[in-house]
């Protein structure tokens, strides 16, 4: 048995990632659940969808309790929800021969019909999101593909895009309260990143080896989240991740944010082959024949990110990634991306990205240039982007 972290931090989930590379046994869930400011939570379903990949039996335990409905909450957590759309088996500790996975699919279904009737998602606190189980029928959801009988599902128009995420971003700040909703520019350079991030997640996040299998099991979930940090609060969080630290004092040296910090968080997470596996497999011939070394890892995300989707070949679509660098840029954002063996970001107000500046990341662990000091992380499934946008204050 290896039990999940109960407050899902990027460090947490990090470690427990680690455990996997020798611990793949059933999968305990925690009754509560506390998710830090930023990256936690898709760290979190990153790391169930790794536990997922790795373990032979794929079965989950919920910890049973008397005063919350342990299986509603799987249901209203992204990352216990990917966890049990990822599972073969699910059982609560204290009946462990009874098995409740139909139960949870049952309610899975509503919830994922449910999310199609609003352009937010689904809704709990804060947290906006959407779910995609890519090994069912729910990987179609109407706000983002159009289905005909006789034809695949395609997706939908970047205008939709914006149209979703301006619903997400408006329930989001709404609920944590005290910021403004982005400006008509801003949901412009948002809906863009958030086009290019899910095509990109359609093409290359939802298939196997072969691009025309879809994966099986196979997730994909994206969110929006609205965060407020006190001076205080801020504190706490950049203690633990410097990094963050330095995109704060970014922030307030080019816009003179004092007091109260909000921002808006956009994550997309999947499960497939991540963006090296993903290349190599329709580009087998780049693998070096002595073995993939971390710098021809990230020689080859690099290559990723360079792609434009205004490429007519077919390993080309939907690698849009230079756009979403260029809007951040514009819109003073941060990017994390953990994928295979990489954590990377960048500060796009300390390092913006120019017409003709290369894709450059930095080392998550080493705060570096990736091309002079890359940390090796354990390997983790698919990938996982997490982004920061700051919004305005309330006057």
């Amino acid at each position: 048995m290896i039990n999940f972290p109960k407050s899902i931090t990027i460090e947490a989930c990090e470690k427990f990632i680690n455990k996997l590379n020798c611990n793949s046994d059933a999968l305990q869930l925690p009754v509560d659940t506390t998710a830090p400011a930023f990256g936690g939570l898709a760290s979190a379903i990153q790391a169930v969808n790794t536990w997922a990949r790795v373990s032979s039996a794929s079965r989950l335990e919920l910890r049973n309790s008397k005063t919350i409905d342990v299986i509603s909450d799987v249901i209203v957590r992204p990352h216990k929800f990917s966890a049990s759309m990822m599972a073969r088996s699910i059982v609560l500790d204290n009946t462990p021969t009874q098995e409740i996975r139909s139960q949870i699919n049952y309610l899975a279904k509503q919830a994922i019909e449910m999310q199609s009737q609003h352009q937010h998602g689904q809704q709990y606190g804060r947290l906006c999101w959407f779910s995609f189980v890519d090994h069912s029928s729910k990987a179609f959801d109407p706000n983002f593909y159009i289905k005909e009988n006789s034809s695949k599902p395609t997706l939908r128009q970047p205008e939709q895009f914006k149209a979703i995420i301006k619903a997400m971003a408006e329930k989001a700040i709404s609920i944590s309260g005290g910021a403004k909703a982005p400006v008509d520019d801003d949901l412009d350079h948002l809906g863009r990143i958030f086009y290019e991030l899910f095509l990109n997640t359609h093409e290359h996040g939802s298939r196997g080896e072969a691009r025309s299998e879809w994966l099986k099991p196979g997730m994909r979930i994206i969110y929006a989240q609205g965060i407020n940090l006190t001076e205080a609060g801020e504190k706490g969080i950049t203690q633990q991740q410097p990094v963050l630290s330095e995109y704060v004092a970014s922030l307030e040296e080019k816009l003179g944010i004092q007091g109260n910090r909000r921002f808006l968080e956009l994550a997309i997470v999947d499960s497939g082959l991540g963006y090296c596996g993903r290349w190599l497999a329709d580009n087998p011939l780049d693998g070096p024949t002595g073995g993939l070394s971390l710098q021809d890892e990230y020689g080859i995300f690099k290559k990723c990110f360079n792609f434009r989707n205004t490429s007519t070949s077919r390993n080309n679509k939907g690698n849009g990634l230079p756009v979403v660098m260029d809007r951040l840029t514009k819109l003073n954002g941060f990017m994390r991306v953990r994928s295979g063996r990489l954590s990377l970001y960048r500060d796009f107000v300390a390092s913006p990205q120019a017409q003709d500046n290369a894709c450059e990341f930095f080392d998550w662990s080493t705060q570096s240039i990736a091309n002079e000091s890359i940390s090796e992380m354990s390997k983790a499934a698919g990938v996982a982007i997490s982004l920061l946008i700051p919004l305005e204050a309330k006057e």
